[in-house]
């Protein structure tokens, strides 16, 4: 059978096609054609054209419901991908537009008046801040004190 599965051409024979539907080929013959069928796209069509509607399986109920159905939402996705999409390039157009425009540019070189704000004074802080200190330097002036007391 091997001598007859492929014509001068390189492409499957009539004979091999038919013994590929029947599935009397041996498992190295089967192996080399559906390699060349799935790499050869007439071998591929010749395959798929030598079926009779008689042969072909019905498909189930509801089939082309589902099929029809996800090519409408998949179509619905699209639709609002470009939609999307158009409305982030008019937002990205309209920023460029207002950064780079000669209005926007007056308005931020024009002087409006400014408030003066004066700091608050932190005079009382720092005066409690100087009295721990001061109490804290005491108790350790004490410590140490007693501490030296203790080992005399």
């Amino acid at each position: 059978m091997s001598n007859t599965l492929f014509k001068e051409n390189g492409h499957l024979t009539k004979t091999s096609l038919i013994a590929f539907k029947d599935g009397s080929l041996s498992d190295n013959e089967l192996i080399i054609l559906s390699e060349h069928i799935c790499n050869c796209e007439g071998c591929a069509d010749a395959l798929g054209d030598s079926f009779n509607n008689d042969e072909l399986a019905d498909a189930p109920i509801g089939f082309e419901e589902a099929i029809l159905s996800k090519m409408k939402k998949k179509k619905e996705r699209n639709t609002q991908f470009i939609f999307y999409s158009l409305r982030v390039v008019m937002a990205a157009s309209i920023a460029l537009i207002f950064v780079f425009s000669n209005p926007l540019n007056f308005v931020t070189n024009t002087k409006i008046a400014t408030l003066n704000v004066n700091p608050i004074s932190l005079s009382a802080i720092d005066k409690i801040n100087l009295n721990l200190n001061d109490f804290s330097q005491k108790i350790i002036n004490t410590e140490v004190f007693n501490n030296e007391k203790g080992k005399k």
